[in-house]
């Protein structure tokens, strides 16, 4: 006689003298000893999902790296790689089906990607900045609601009209209709967010409006999802219940959640990371979350959006988290959803009937075209052009993992049949893959020069800014080490009463733990209380340059602004600040400075991101390289300063000049002028031939050089402290030989980064230099360890931007920039 009894099969017999003799025959499921020990491996649960996962990662890897050129995003090729695992391709053999996919691993599947979808939601609303991204959409409300109602509108009208399924009852039809419209029509937070980031568009202004729309847009649907919980009540008592156990378990989250994560967040020290018990017992908090939102009725996916939103965003918390855990998720969870999602596509279903097919594709393409209609239409109401709002319907079309986790959810409730799941999979891949590049190909972050372009003709300047108003200078800062150096130069530009210096400060935060960039200004009382928590040293940070406005010998105002965004991206805020407030220098730090504290990568980022601000300065750009220097060590507002400017010739070195004019105004500078005349500009042994053209610009940049020099020498007549050499030199070699005989106690060293010698835009030569790209030859030099040891501060001016596109960027591991200087001085 034979029973099953757990996981072994019991056999009971009894031998000739009636003893009984039990055998228990173990049928392990999960785990295997090996092929070495007699047992197939695909007997069991554990190598069949490893194997799954495995598979799994080489298919999508592959899918990514062939489909890289058409920029699409890595959700494509993950939905992809579970299609094709799927009955759709590779389980049409019966074998490798039954191997692969067997019905005893199913609910190990179904677990993980439930666990994959949990914290995933869980990672998106700890990511949102929830307040902030809500404050920003009270005044695009309109761009959240409208083309949200005409694409519901249209869809759901032509769904009424095509889409009749036969096995369905009258009012699941009805429920289906409906549920099919809405889903269809909704902007995801998350997704328009990832695909922002990818797009590296998340940083622009049109990014923040995609972002502020759609968390309208979440916003909308997380209500619904609440009145449908108590509309599919079966009475009056169950609604009311149910609205008591959603109050409670928010008040639950947000009264005791919130403030024991808050506790946890300030008792961490400063730099330090959260404890290990901290983490576990959060990360277990999500599925406990997860479950307590299931038995109350309001469904497991809200559990984790709530939990992460009481978790205070960024550093510490928010950051650890995601550090510890978020690879762990996207790379071994979530993959079991995808592969889930595949086995119940199958496309085979889909091209049957194609005209069943086109119909259903054209009505959610009928959606699609009309949000984006919609989408410029509003647009007009915000003095966007239609141009901009179009890109921005393309933006708000952007299809994602939460449709499919939505479309799970239906199917799982009976409200879709496995033909339409496989229809509604298929339009998000299409659309995911047409939306993303399509935005890239049409964004073109163009600057806004509006008013800046009439009142000075072009490009802000130093030179073409009045010393009789203020001074504004966007000053960036990384940590606490930029702090000496930013002041220092602050204090030499020298402000006075007729020209107070207004520097707009600020600190450039890395996008981590977060999903949407801001740039936020933080005089306001609720913004600081804010950053107290989440970014401590931006407070250490202005409240040094508050303390240096205090004590400087005239006046100037300190604005703070915090940047959070990728390094990618991180320039578009600041020269958007820097167009706005009509801002006509932008100081950045070099990226080797204090590189004791940043690691490879993060000195790689800001390297790149440095060559942006060079690509797309809307004005002069200086980068100050401050290594080893004393640049204002003793911290005295009238200590005296004494600056070296090296004049070659073109648009960089007469903006470098026009600095040093405005510096050799202040009391206690000295300022010494290393003029270098050069008789053969050209290279030797060129047979370029110089057009007419050329020739008049040269004879106009030289007009230019000589001017301005001689307002500089005039000025001696006013101030005792201006000093001047001319330098009379063969050709860039023997300018960067003279610069080595020129050493001396300077405090600050000012230099163009590109001049008007061909000999010193030399790409062979350049190659051999380190910095080049970034500081330019005379630059780099200045720079090294061959001048003074390397202890001398050298600011590196550029006059605008070079207009680099950014696909050039991103392929470039150490960017060469062209040499090719703007016109636009006045």
């Amino acid at each position: 006689m034979e029973s099953i009894r757990g996981n072994g099969t019991v056999s009971i017999s009894y031998n000739s003298l009636g003893q009984v003799n039990v055998c228990v025959q173990e049928e392990r499921r999960v785990g295997s000893f090996g092929v070495f020990y007699g047992e197939r491996p695909f007997n069991f649960v554990l190598p069949v999902t490893l194997c799954q996962l495995f598979i799994f990662i080489v298919v999508s890897r592959a899918f990514y790296y062939l489909l890289r050129p058409l920029r699409t995003p890595k959700f494509i090729s993950n939905v992809l790689s579970g299609i094709v695992l799927g009955p759709s391709f590779l389980g049409h053999n019966k074998t490798y089906w039954e191997t692969l996919f067997p019905a005893k691993q199913g609910q190990f599947l179904i677990l993980g990607a439930l666990v994959g979808c949990v914290y995933f939601l869980f990672f998106i609303a700890l990511k949102m900045d929830v307040m902030l991204t809500m404050k920003a959409a009270r005044r695009t409300w309109r761009l959240g609601v409208f083309p949200l109602l005409i694409s519901v509108a249209v869809i759901s009208t032509l769904v009424n009209h095509y889409y009749n399924p036969a096995n369905f009852s009258p009012y699941k039809v009805k429920v289906a209709r409906s549920s099919l419209s809405l889903t269809m029509s909704l902007s995801n937070y998350p997704v328009v967010s990832d695909a922002l980031i990818e797009l590296n568009l998340i940083a622009t202004d049109l990014g923040q409006i995609a972002l502020s729309s759609s968390m309208i847009n979440d916003s909308i649907l997380w209500c619904l999802v609440v009145v449908n919980g108590a509309l599919v009540e079966k009475n009056l008592d169950g609604s009311i219940l149910y609205f008591c156990f959603l109050g409670l378990f928010i008040l639950f989250s947000f009264f005791i959640l919130r403030p024991t994560m808050t506790f946890i967040a300030k008792k961490t020290p400063v730099g330090q990371p959260v404890k290990e018990v901290y983490l576990v017992f959060i990360l277990l908090g999500v599925l406990f979350m997860a479950g307590l939102g299931d038995v109350i009725g309001i469904t497991f996916l809200l559990g984790p959006l709530i939990f992460g939103l009481v978790i205070p965003s960024g550093p510490p918390l928010g950051t650890t988290i995601m550090e510890k855990s978020e690879i762990i998720v996207n790379e071994f969870l979530l993959p079991f959803f995808f592969i889930y999602v595949g086995m119940n596509t199958n496309l085979a279903i889909v091209i049957r009937d194609w005209r069943v097919f086109l119909t259903l594709q054209g009505i959610f393409l009928a959606g699609n075209i009309v949000k984006m209609i919609a989408c410029a239409l509003v647009c007009l109401t915000y003095n966007i052009r239609p141009k901009k709002g179009m890109v921005l319907g393309v933006i708000m079309n952007a299809k994602g993992i939460t449709e499919l986790i939505c479309f799970c959810r239906l199917r799982k409730l009976q409200l879709l049949d496995d033909e339409m799941f496989s229809h509604l999979v298929f339009c998000v891949v299409v659309t995911a893959a047409i939306v993303s590049p399509s935005a890239k190909l049409l964004y073109k972050n163009c600057p806004r020069l509006l008013h800046s372009e009439i009142l000075y003709g072009g490009q802000l300047t130093i030179q073409s800014t009045s010393r009789i108003r203020e001074f504004r200078i966007v000053c960036c800062v990384h940590n606490e080490g930029n702090v000496r150096g930013i002041t220092s130069l602050l204090e030499v530009c020298n402000p006075v009463p007729e020209s107070p210096v207004c520097a707009y400060v600020v600190h450039l935060i890395e996008l981590f733990g977060k999903s949407s960039s801001i740039l936020l200004p933080i005089n306001y009382k609720e913004n600081k209380r804010f950053l107290s928590v989440n970014y401590p040293n931006t407070n250490h940070i202005m409240r040094a340059f508050e303390n240096y406005s205090s004590n400087s010998t005239g006046p100037v105002t300190v604005l703070p602004y915090i940047n959070v965004a990728p390094y990618k991206s991180m320039h578009d805020a600041v020269c958007s600040l820097a167009q706005d407030k009509m801002v006509p220098f932008i100081v950045i730090p070099f990226h080797e400075n204090d590189n004791v504290d940043l690691d490879g990568h993060v000195s790689s980022s800001v390297h790149k991101m440095n060559a942006r601000f060079q690509a797309h300065a809307p004005c002069t750009l200086g980068i100050l390289v401050d290594r080893y220097s004393r640049f204002g060590a003793s911290n005295e507002p009238s200590m005296f300063f004494h600056v070296g400017i090296f004049f070659i010739g073109g648009a960089d070195d007469r903006e470098a000049l026009a600095l040093g004019i405005r510096m050799s105004e202040r009391h206690n500078t000295r300022v010494t002028l290393f003029r270098f005349i050069v008789m053969n500009k050209r290279q030797l042994g060129s047979t370029e031939l110089v057009t007419r053209e050329e020739q008049e610009a040269e004879e106009t940049d030289i007009m230019l050089d000589e001017g301005l020099v001689d307002e500089f020498k005039s000025m001696n007549y006013r101030h005792c402290n201006l000093t001047w050499y001319e330098i009379t030199v063969e050709d860039g070699v023997e300018v960067l030989d003279a610069i080595h005989r020129l050493e001396g106690n300077y405090d600050l060293v000012t230099v163009g980064r590109r001049h008007s010698i061909e000999s010193l835009k030399d790409e062979e030569m350049a190659n051999f230099i380190e910095n080049a790209e970034s500081l330019g030859i005379v630059g780099d030099m200045l720079s090294s360890t061959e001048f003074c040891i390397g202890v001398i501060p050298v600011l590196v001016i550029q006059c605008g931007g070079e207009r680099v596109s950014s696909s050039k960027l991103d392929s470039l591991g150490s960017i060469n920039a062209s040499q090719k200087s703007s016109l636009v001085d006045k």
